[in-house]
């Protein structure tokens, strides 16, 4: 009785372990199975990006050199719009900068008393913030007396970065103010001016600004700089000639300065 009993047993212990060995072969044999397709499914992968590099590479071949061309230049304009809108953003953050410390400097200069006293009146042109016009009296004594002188003076948007450009409206005879160059009419030769506007100081006057620059241009009525002439004709007179230089310059003022160029 026993005997049949772990016969029983017996069968019932191999019937497991082959079951077991079943479940593991099938479960081994899945796996493999899904090796294979994730195998090929990888090179199907890798099938299709060959595909579709050879494909881009024959599309790239297929282009004329006029699209190869045209492509180029989009690219290269798209970068260039890109930039140009970064610039002009950039450029409109300094220029409100610039704009509220023109409006308090233009506040100051106003009412500056040593300013007044030299005839000096401002205004906006058309009311923007980046160009002024500016009077200046003729002093006594010299040829210019009597005349009532406009200048212009332009800021670029960066100021004060780089100090702005002075410019007469009215004719004038004088050594260094441009009246040949139709491009630079009116054009001021003074070393302070010109350091001034190209790197944003003067040196030799620290805190250079709109009021000391008026005071310079207006003491070139008394002194002339036969060094920086623009014209040596005129240069030339005026050393030889004091006299037809003066009464020439003289009438420049009669003719041209008689009024207020202001708006």
């Amino acid at each position: 009785m026993m005997n049949t009993n772990n016969m029983n047993m017996n069968m019932a212990n191999n019937m497991n372990m082959m079951n077991q060995m079943n479940i593991i072969n099938q479960m081994n044999m899945f796996n493999r199975m899904n090796n294979i397709n994730m195998i090929n499914n990888m090179n199907n992968m890798n099938n299709m990006n060959k595909m579709n590099n050879m494909n881009n590479m024959n599309n790239m071949n297929m282009m004329t050199p006029m699209m190869m061309n045209n492509m180029y230049q989009n690219t290269v304009l798209n970068q260039m719009n890109m930039m140009n809108q970064m610039n002009m953003m950039n450029q409109a953050a300094q220029s409100q900068k610039t704009l509220s410390r023109l409006k308090q400097e233009f506040k100051l200069c106003t009412q500056d008393i040593e300013l007044k006293g030299l005839g000096c009146q401002f205004q906006m042109e058309n009311n923007n913030c980046f160009i002024w016009r500016v009077t200046l009296k003729g002093p006594p004594e010299t040829p210019y007396e009597g005349g009532i002188f406009t200048i212009r003076i332009t800021f670029p948007y960066n100021y004060p970065s780089a100090g702005p450009e002075f410019r007469f409206l009215n004719p004038i005879y004088h050594l260094n103010v441009d009246t040949v160059q139709q491009s630079k009419l009116g054009h001021i030769s003074l070393n302070f001016l010109n350091e001034w506007a190209s790197t944003g100081k003067v040196s030799e006057k620290p805190g250079y600004g709109v009021k000391q620059a008026l005071i310079d241009i207006f003491c070139l009525f008394y002194n002339q700089n036969v060094k920086s002439a623009y014209s040596d004709a005129i240069g030339k007179e005026y050393e030889s000639d004091k006299n037809k230089f003066n009464a020439t310059a003289k009438l420049y003022t009669q003719k041209f300065a008689q009024k207020s160029l202001l708006l």
